[in-house]
């Protein structure tokens, strides 16, 4: 396992306090210039596609990569963007799952910095509480716990399934502590490098901003404005939040278009495999699926609370057709 591959790692963070570089030195010096240029592309990628890959062929290539995440770290801190955050700690999770294709003997030292004791040369063996730590936010059904061969307290898993827990690891490690504190002195010196970055960030946002013309916000229900809210963060739905979503969105005469534009903001948004699920929702396959009552929102834990009105209904529409007739659409868009 090569460590600059994966410099999140406390290898690496090890190893590059080992090197006593101090970071003024990182943010001044002439000959970390590329470190610089590397970090402020690790930012750009997670705004655009993904983060390119690097060599590394060199010792001069590595040591790049393994200074260039701290100070990543911190350009993303100055600029301060909740989407950028999760977009940036998804990008370098996507980074270090293309490396892992090729790691061979690797795959359990890099778990086992991560903190999963794997049993077994593969598939590997891991116990249910380290699984469900790592696995917690895939909502796949095929990862539920209820869906493993646990036995003694330990399931298996596959190297395919290992690569995808790592990943999913790796972006919750990544993003935790971010923002980190910065001197506003130190986001004054990589001007040259964040001013590009903010005009990017900006593109972004407005890119992902939808305007929702005729449709009365100010009539939805307490469930669809805390999911709408969660998703102009970029947080990534669970399943039934996001069917409920979306099939309340279509209800109410929202095009597929203005619904998939919506979810711009996802971190791991993928406009193919959304626009599929949102159309299949919509009726493509001759169903058109209404969103569950509130009782089942309630059970899957999608309902934030009730206000006074919830108590007179029993659904989503229910709340947003009385609501609607409650005010004027001038009133509502105030």
């Amino acid at each position: 396992m090569r460590v600059s591959d994966y410099p999140f790692t406390q290898e690496a963070t090890e190893h590059v306090r080992s090197l006593g570089y101090s970071l003024e030195s990182l943010l001044s010096k002439s000959s970390f210039k590329t470190v610089r240029s590397r970090a402020a592309e690790r930012v750009a990628g997670a705004m655009g596609d993904a983060i390119p890959e690097s060599s590394g062929d060199t010792v001069a290539e590595n040591l790049t990569e393994l200074l260039s995440y701290p100070l990543a770290r911190v350009m993303v801190s100055c600029l301060n963007d909740p989407i950028l955050l999760r977009r940036y700690a998804l990008a370098e999770a996507k980074l270090a799952f293309r490396r892992m294709q090729d790691e061979k003997e690797g795959l359990t030292m890099l778990a086992g910095d991560l903190g999963l004791n794997l049993r077994g040369p593969g598939p590997w063996k891991i116990y249910f509480a380290e699984y469900i730590r790592a696995a917690h936010r895939m909502h796949s059904p095929k990862w539920k716990l209820t869906n493993r061969d646990l036995f003694e307290g330990y399931l298996t898993v596959t190297e395919v399934e290992l690569k995808r827990i790592l990943e999913e690891v790796i972006r919750e490690k990544v993003l935790k502590g971010l923002p980190t504190p910065v001197d506003e002195k130190i986001c004054q010196t990589l001007e040259e490098y964040l001013k590009p970055l903010s005009r990017q960030l900006e593109t972004l946002r407005a890119r992902q901003k939808v305007d929702l013309g005729a449709v009365e916000e100010g009539a939805f229900p307490p469930c669809i404005k805390k999911m709408l809210t969660e998703v102009a963060k970029g947080v990534n739905l669970a399943h039934s939040a996001r069917f409920a979503l979306v099939s309340f969105l279509l209800q109410i005469n929202m095009s597929p278009d203005e619904v998939i534009a919506l979810f711009n903001t996802s971190p791991d948004f993928d406009q193919e495999r959304t626009r599929y699920q949102v159309e299949h929702i919509a009726g493509s396959a001759g169903t058109q699926y209404r969103p569950p009552a509130c009782a089942t929102m309630a059970t899957y834990g999608n309902c934030p609370g009730e206000d006074e009105l919830c108590r007179k209904i029993r659904h989503p529409l229910g709340y947003y057709e009385r609501r609607a007739r409650m005010f004027t659409p001038a009133e509502v868009h105030q």
